[in-house]
């Protein structure tokens, strides 16, 4: 069936679509078609698929089945095909429509006012008559094919891939990895597929199960027990043991099996199998992807060596040095924080924790201080997993600091497993936040100390731990080994504050919470009237402090009505609503329009997760490439291709995850006990200790006292504890003989 895109009425970030489209087609049935009146009178329907085109440019030839739901009857897309225009206006507006690279709007019609409605036959069989076109020369050239020729074969692999919900980008990675041969690999031997970093085994066996290839191929068992290995991963795990891994993987090769099952003894030797190729490590019975053992045998082994290290320069006659240093500060160290400047000051590698209020920051200005005036020329680099812990670091110790990717050199998460360490050049390196901190990360820190360093965690391993995998900081608390001063006692200058003294109480299983103007609690019983609710006080406290001073923290992310992605579109339908004149960007099920505040949700290159800012512009280049401009708060300006957006989220409420290494003076944070999967101490404490100056419960006082009783910390699967011990007793066993 011919049809036109019309708009988007709904995308997902994996492609999933539903579009309305136009036709003249008849055979649409009457309940098929839109109701609403149209001056075109052409037929109006819904169609439902993946990656559909969603341009008015060309025509598409849409095929599917016709399908009730409770929207209405809709179309549900198997496979469609671009019919690409003939007439002169049409190839214009196709070619600049952002399906090629090159092309602006003004090259178009350049291109089509000298080759006519033979345009698309030139690009396609003689493209080097373009070079004849004023503006491009030969490397536009090049990239104008390059863009023509692959948009030719997505739009085959596309058709095919459509039903089974690959996104665009991993086609791109299709077409990428296996070129010409793309197609043909993908309908003959999917499992092919599963070569590609990243590529879903679920979607490559539901590909490999329409095309009804055997299900008993070494290549579809190795993926199962990748994306097992993984799954743990992404849930904090970094090994699973071996009897609970075989049982995942044989329940995943058989579900829904209607004919052909796996045996238990393919899986066992399967996993045999994969750990002879050194692609996973079977280590008495824990079975890690080999990459995660790395790094926790690694970094167990360099925090040894650190602790035994004897190269250190030592700072003489400390207390002296303590007293010089108290005499600049507001008020004395307590005995606490005396005892943890020795401590820091006196080993190569500690951890100083605590939580709200019990002076983590000062007792780490004088150990900053001692260390910089005994040893002037030495290097201290400050560092955090997130842009704003490191601005707040910075902030508060008065000493540069930056994100730990940004000092090791990582330009994204994806680049520890591939990255040459190089040494640090800091002599003292202070982390921060590191309850944030998983173990690729503490691996690629430790790989890249140079030896006679010395290095302080600062952190609270009674937040949420990392959302990577591994426990570091807890584990190294575990092992008993780590040198480890704890500030538990709230000071005078706290005491004061609800926040630092509800944190406290939250964190010892105590329900007496105080209440005030500090720290706020409002009763609502249902969700929609706590999303009204929480719409009401972020406006009421938005004009007292400022936009950029109040943050909504929601236990979830895409759950009820409370969740951070419905209260994103909520709170910016009224706060930068859509007016004309305001550009809009639809990346995947996301949509932006100039005056959003935004959050990063990724690191990459130059930006850190958790930054924020304003999306100031959204516009076309000269070669149709979309653009972002964003402002970050902190001064810096970048600008964004569409692509980019994908790691990128609204920010008038975030996730509590989300929020870890930030503060904020005004938080505020709906607590349901609908959200019972979620309520943990943990994830309370963490919220509340976000906030400087004011936070404000909004739910059920029931759910409160649920998170503040419920302290079934999730284990994680890490032993770096134990490795950390017997490596320590092994290596001073050497020493002694």
């Amino acid at each position: 069936m011919l049809c036109k895109f019309e708009r988007s009425i709904f995308q997902s970030a994996n492609g999933y679509c539903i579009f309305a489209y136009s036709t003249k087609d008849e055979s649409v049935p009457a309940s098929a078609r839109s109701t609403q009146y149209h001056r075109d009178k052409k037929i109006h329907i819904t169609a439902v698929g993946y990656n559909l085109p969603a341009t008015d440019a060309i025509d598409v030839d849409l095929q599917g089945t016709w399908q009730s739901s409770k929207y209405g009857m809709q179309l549900m897309v198997d496979s469609f095909e671009q019919i690409l225009p003939q007439d002169t206006n049409g190839i214009v507006a196709y070619l600049s429509s952002g399906f090629i690279k090159g092309i602006g709007p003004g090259t178009a019609k350049a291109i089509v006012a000298r080759f006519g409605s033979s345009t698309l036959d030139v690009m396609e069989h003689d493209p080097e008559q373009l070079l004849a076109v004023k503006g491009i020369a030969k490397a536009k050239l090049k990239k104008i094919v390059s863009s023509y020729s692959e948009t030719r074969k997505l739009r085959e692999l596309t058709a095919y891939l459509a039903p089974y919900g690959v996104s665009m980008k991993k086609i791109a990675k299709i077409q990428e990895t296996f070129e010409d041969s793309s197609l043909s690999i993908v309908q003959r031997d999917p499992f092919q597929l599963c070569r590609i970093r990243g590529f879903g085994f679920l979607t490559v066996d539901a590909i490999a199960r329409k095309t009804k290839v055997s299900l008993r191929n070494p290549l579809r068992y190795a993926g199962a027990i990748h994306y097992c290995l993984e799954d743990a991963r992404s849930n904090g795990h970094l090994f699973l043991p071996y009897d609970e891994l075989i049982q995942r993987c044989y329940e995943l090769l058989n579900r829904e099996c209607d004919g052909e099952v796996v045996p238990m003894y393919d899986v066992t030797s399967a996993v045999t199998q994969e750990a002879k190729a050194k692609k996973i490590y079977n280590e008495n019975g824990r079975i890690y992807l080999s990459f995660e053992r790395l790094c926790e045998v690694k970094a167990a082994k360099r925090i040894v060596s650190m602790l035994l290290s004897e190269d250190m320069p030592m700072v003489s006659d400390l207390p002296k040095q303590i007293s010089i240093t108290e005499s600049s500060l507001p008020h004395p160290l307590a005995p606490s924080q005396r005892e943890a400047v020795m401590l820091c000051l006196s080993h190569p590698c500690t951890i100083m924790t605590g939580g709200p209020g019990v002076g983590k920051t000062t007792t780490l200005k004088a150990i900053l201080e001692i260390y910089h005036r005994v040893f002037p020329d030495h290097e201290i680099l400050l560092a955090a997993p997130t842009g704003k812990a490191s601005r707040r670091m910075s902030e508060q110790t008065g000493f540069p600091a930056s994100t730990l990717h940004s000092a090791l050199g990582i330009l994204s998460d994806d680049d520890i497993e591939l990255a040459t360490p190089e040494f640090l050049s800091a002599d003292f390196v202070v982390v921060d936040e590191c309850s944030m901190v998983d173990m690729r990360l503490a691996f690629a820190l430790f790989e890249r100390l140079k030896p006679g360093v010395k290095l302080l965690f600062v952190g609270d391993p009674d937040q949420l731990p990392a959302v990577g995998a591994g426990n570091v900081l807890r584990e190294m608390i575990r092992s008993g080994i780590v040198p480890t001063a704890i500030l538990d006692t709230v000071f005078r200058q706290a005491s004061n504050s609800r926040i630092a003294l509800n944190a406290y109480a939250v964190n010892h299983n105590d329900t007496k919470l105080q209440y005030g103007d500090d720290f706020v609690m409002q009763d609502v019983q249902t969700s929609e009237d706590a999303a009204n609710l929480v719409m009401k006080c972020f406006f009421d406290e938005v004009s007292k402090h400022g936009i950029e001073n109040v943050q909504i923290l929601s236990p979830f992310r895409r759950r009820g009505a409370v969740c951070a992605d419905n209260l994103n579109v909520a709170i910016r339908e009224m706060v930068n609503p859509k007016r004309k004149g305001t550009n809009e960007l639809k990346c995947g099920s996301k949509g932006f329009r100039e005056g959003d505040r935004i959050i990063q949700t990724r690191n990459v290159e130059g930006v850190s997760n958790g930054d924020v800012g304003v999306i100031t512009r959204i516009y076309m280049d000269d070669d149709g490439e979309q653009l972002i401009d964003i402002k970050l708060l902190d001064g810096r300006e970048l600008t964004y291709t569409s692509d980019k957006m994908e790691n990128v989220d609204l920010s008038y409420c975030i996730s509590i995850h989300k929020s870890q290494g930030a503060e904020f003076p005004v938080v505020i944070i709906p607590i349901l006990k609908e959200h019972y999967i979620m309520l943990r101490r943990n994830l309370l404490y963490t919220a509340i200790s976000r906030a400087k100056s004011k936070v404000i419960l909004i739910g059920q006082r029931q759910a409160v006292f649920t998170a503040i009783h419920k302290n079934d910390v999730d284990k994680r699967n890490t032993v770096l504890a134990d490795r950390i011990t017997v490596y320590y007793e092994r290596e001073t066993q050497k020493r002694a003989v």
